[in-house]
């Protein structure tokens, strides 16, 4: 039997000019904030956004937020963001109580949202290996915790590479039943449109699939771009995004040389 193609995004859902998941040396990247706007001005980006990673005990943000709102490029809207993880099954957000005015928070599952607070992935995956925990079960809190984060959120939000934690967690998200998947991303659609959040295709986890986020652009849910980019030589390149839109390179859209 032929294998169907995976279904593809319209053309027009993605802009690919625009990359507001970039990492600098306030946190775990290479490149300072100067270096990285210029590789996005580089890149040919229109608007670039940073978003390093944050703790509700970082005490940096103000120091943060004005050096990124001192920059200016011609040519290129800046957005100052961070990058967060979700707490708990609850949606609570890994964030300061008292936190600067962001233009963005990136939402992100960098470990399993427990009941009672994160768990490490290879416990899960433990959990799930020995069938103790179902791999639909899985998803269901994945989806179900993002969904009350995004109603959580104090900024504009967007979801960040959804699904990432999945492999790790033992989980592939292209072997649950279409149903139930359809369903736990109705709920995440729902809690985006009231927040007009939007959900990223990451460059760098290659997720979610490409189904995926046909599912919810359909679901009238904005896809955006993410390099989640550590270095400037990062910053635009959309090599995965692009297979998944099944389109070629353009401005904005650098592909390896």
């Amino acid at each position: 039997m032929t294998a169907r193609p995976a279904p593809q995004l319209r053309l027009q859902a993605v802009d690919l000019g625009s990359d507001v998941h970039t990492h600098s040396t306030w946190t775990d990247g290479a490149d300072g904030l100067g270096s990285m706007a210029d590789a996005a001005v580089a890149a040919g980006l229109h608007t670039w956004g940073i978003s390093d990673h944050v703790r509700t005990d970082s005490t940096w943000l103000p120091e943060y937020v004005a050096e990124v709102r001192a920059l200016h490029r011609d040519g290129l809207t800046v957005r100052c963001g961070v990058e967060v993880k979700m707490l708990d099954d609850r949606g609570h957000l890994d964030l300061p109580a008292d936190l600067p005015p962001l233009d963005l928070v990136l939402v992100a599952d960098h470990q399993f949202p427990g009941v009672d607070g994160p768990v490490h992935p290879r416990e899960v995956a433990s959990a799930v290996t020995t069938g103790r925990t179902p791999a639909a079960a899985v998803v269901e809190r994945v989806v179900l915790a993002t969904a009350a984060a995004v109603r959580r959120s104090p900024a504009p939000t967007v979801v960040a590479h959804l699904f990432s934690l999945l492999p790790k967690c033992a989980v592939d998200e292209q072997d649950l039943e279409p149903a139930l998947l359809a369903d736990l991303l109705a709920e995440l659609a729902a809690a985006c449109r009231a927040a007009d959040a939007a959900v990223e295709a990451n460059e760098k986890w290659g997720c979610p699939a490409s189904g995926v986020l046909v599912t919810l652009a359909d679901a009238g849910v904005r896809i955006v771009a993410g390099s989640d980019a550590h270095r400037a030589a990062d910053v635009g390149r959309f090599d995965r995004v692009l297979d998944a839109l099944g389109r070629p390179a353009q401005a904005g859209a650098r592909r390896s040389p």
